[in-house]
């Protein structure tokens, strides 16, 4: 019984891990079309906002912006898309641990 929780325990720190850092490797191209107050980071979900208080010259469209400084622009987290995308994550670690598992007690 604590080997499940140990599995449980092990898929919940892979999949929260996983989702958290999705934002540090997302960018969105932005043209003069994108609304720069509400700057959306995450994979595939957007997980946080950022408002954002860059003004860009007209000529300097398109450009590809990632996340910035948290402490500089204010930034919230999308808290509904956050929990959803963990739990999803944690659901299909454990599935993937527990099949592996299962194979080796096959081969075994």
């Amino acid at each position: 019984m604590l080997k499940r929780y140990r599995l449980f325990a092990i898929s919940f720190l892979i999949g929260w891990i996983g989702i958290s850092i999705t934002p540090f490797f997302d960018s969105v191209v932005v043209t003069s079309d994108y609304d720069l107050t509400r700057h959306r980071l995450g994979l595939p979900l957007p997980i946080i906002e950022q408002n954002t208080w860059l003004t860009p010259l007209d000529d300097a469209f398109p450009f590809e912006l990632g996340l910035v400084s948290p402490q500089e622009n204010p930034t919230k987290i999308i808290i509904g898309n956050y929990l959803f995308l963990v739990m999803a994550a944690v659901l299909f670690v454990y599935m993937f641990l527990v099949c592996i598992k299962l194979l080796f007690k096959r081969i075994w």
